[in-house]
């Protein structure tokens, strides 16, 4: 699994008022870069633009200015399956009429990897998760945290460059959520995979992260480590 370098160069996203009538600039002039490897928390509260950034990285909302740089070639407008990128939602986005290997699977299938190889792949990434027991249950029969599990399980499987977590936490009970967030630093940190991670939950980011970026109205207020964001806060 190969950890990818990522840059932001003066990324904007403008989406139109409801209605028509003007414009909201959900993200204003992002420039950023994450490390190979690197752990890095966007943190901020509601609306103030890093889930929209987290969407610029991944694809899923197109730019209105600026580039986005993996390993140094613009991605800026591939599609998000070209981006060499896998995305953990807070919704786990199970398929639920698929048990927990096809779900794993899917991606692979998507890739047209080989059915020999396919099998070994999800073998292998479910045993990482502590699911290879679990294998042929559907969504629902598992709980919160066995769901995200299979998420995570899933995202890692294709083998991405980046891995993007858009609040993957916030479902979780409060005891769930502690464990969970020990399980995804632990996993981060053997993979070496460079992350990139949305919360508005401080302690979450104080506790996963190499880096936190503070956001609020669409820009960055403060970059550092976990332990310069708490003792000198912009």
């Amino acid at each position: 699994m190969a950890a990818g370098s990522l840059v932001l160069e003066t990324v904007s996203k403008v989406f139109p008022q409801r209605g028509g009538h003007g414009e909201v600039t959900a993200v204003d002039r992002v420039s950023l870069t994450i490390h190979e490897g690197e752990f890095l928390t966007l943190l901020g509260p509601s609306g103030c633009g890093k889930t929209t950034t987290l969407r610029l990285i991944a694809g899923f909302e197109l730019l209105t200015r600026g580039r986005i740089l993996l390993d140094g070639r613009d991605i800026s407008f591939r599609p998000p399956n070209k981006r060499d990128m896998a995305m953990v939602f807070q919704s786990y986005a199970l398929f639920p009429h698929m048990n927990v290997f096809n779900n794993v699977a899917y991606g692979l299938r998507a890739h047209h990897v080989k059915r020999r190889d396919i099998k070994k792949r999800v073998l292998a990434a479910l045993d990482m998760m502590e699911l290879g027991a679990l294998a042929s249950r559907r969504p629902h029969e598992l709980s919160g945290g066995q769901q995200q599990r299979v998420a995570l399980a899933r995202s890692l499987v294709v083998e991405p460059s980046v891995m993007l977590f858009d609040e993957p936490l916030s479902n979780l009970d409060a005891k769930l959520r502690v464990q969970m967030r020990s399980e995804i630093h632990k996993l981060q940190r053997r993979l070496n995979i460079t992350s990139v991670y949305v919360t508005h939950d401080q302690v979450e980011a104080m506790a996963l992260s190499d880096r936190v970026v503070i956001m609020n109205g669409g820009q960055i207020e403060q970059i550092g480590t976990p332990e310069e964001i708490y003792r000198r806060p912009k």
